[in-house]
């Protein structure tokens, strides 16, 4: 089932009372009060990636890292890439330019601190930067962060840029281009639809989400997976959540490390910067005329493939020729 195409596993690396939109959900100044479950899932999740030799991108939220700080550098030592998840676990378009700024800005001093490395990626807590919250990314860019992964490109209860580009792009912000890496999408009956993280992951059957891994590598796309500490801890606690909440939050969790399991041994992934330093190196191919860019300077979404002209062809990533490189359904459960 192997092919050419390197795909990615990433983690949110936060803990079971991290839900978003909800009054049930613990204020941060009581998060240090509540037993943390994320180690010992973590533990599951890195064993599983070592016995199969896979490579990840773990999302840290900042919160998290401060004290389990053994544990990031377990991560990065085992040869996993380290990114952020912002700090507080907050929505973009909620908390505003100057909070999110902060927010993420924290997270990654933090990540460094215990890294000792810079934090090139980003993810938003719930996907949650939308159309009308476009000045996100020109934070996310300003912070110094090299490539960003915080779009869901259909419809959602909370974040999705439903008209998004699929597949990797730029975005154009006032502070230089940012390399977008989505989540990925497949098209039933004119309808974009994810299966491949979450809540989506764990309702979806092998055989479903084999044939959308199909889709993606037909045009030539990555699969993007996206999973949580506490979707391999089915016996975490619950939160009071709403009926509906309660389905899309805690589903079908035995599910996750078997299909997890299922597509380490099936499918190559690489790191998410690996996958980035690849696509700026595809770029700079004679063979590439012009790539998608999305144009946020002016605040709201603008989907348009274009060529780049030379001056603004992005020096974001250091390029190095020799360096190998592995080549509409709302169910949030943020």
């Amino acid at each position: 089932m192997q092919n050419n195409i390197n795909n990615i596993l990433s983690i949110d690396v936060e803990d079971w009372f991290h839900i978003l939109d909800s009054p049930a959900v613990p204020k941060i100044d009581t998060w240090g009060d509540l037993p943390l479950r994320a180690e010992a899932s973590m533990d599951k999740i890195l064993t599983m990636l070592a016995e199969s030799g896979t490579k990840a991108t773990f999302f840290w939220l900042g919160w998290q890292a401060e004290r389990m700080p053994q544990l990031v550098k377990r991560c990065q030592e085992q040869g996993h890439e380290i990114a952020s998840h912002g700090y507080g676990h907050i929505l973009a378009y909620q908390a505003g330019h100057r909070a999110f700024a902060e927010d993420i800005r924290r997270a990654k001093a933090i990540l460094e601190d215990i890294t000792g490395q810079a934090i090139r990626g980003f993810r938003a807590p719930g996907f949650g930067i939308t159309d009308k919250a476009a000045w996100a990314f020109d934070v996310i860019k300003s912070a110094g962060y090299e490539y960003d992964s915080s779009v869901f490109p259909s419809s959602r209860g909370h974040g999705g840029i439903a008209d998004s580009p699929l597949g990797s792009y730029y975005i154009k912000t006032d502070s230089g281009m940012l390399p977008e890496v989505p989540m990925s999408m497949v098209d039933i009956m004119g309808r974009r639809l994810s299966l491949f993280g979450g809540g989506y992951l764990r309702l979806a059957p092998q055989r479903l989400i084999r044939w959308g891994i199909r889709q993606l590598h037909r045009r030539n796309e990555p699969l993007i997976v996206y999973v949580h500490p506490r979707e391999v801890d089915p016996q975490h606690p619950r939160l009071p959540l709403s009926l509906a909440r309660r389905f899309k939050s805690y589903i079908n969790l035995k599910s996750t490390m078997p299909k997890l399991q299922w597509l380490c041994k099936n499918y190559s992934f690489c790191t998410m910067h690996e996958l980035i330093e690849d696509f700026v190196r595809a770029f700079y191919s004679e063979t590439v005329n012009n790539i998608p860019v999305v144009d946020m300077t002016t605040g709201k979404a603008a989907n348009k493939k274009v060529a780049m002209p030379k001056p603004l062809r992005p020096e974001i990533i250091e390029y190095n020729p020799d360096k190998k490189v592995k080549k509409e359904v709302k169910l949030e459960d943020h």
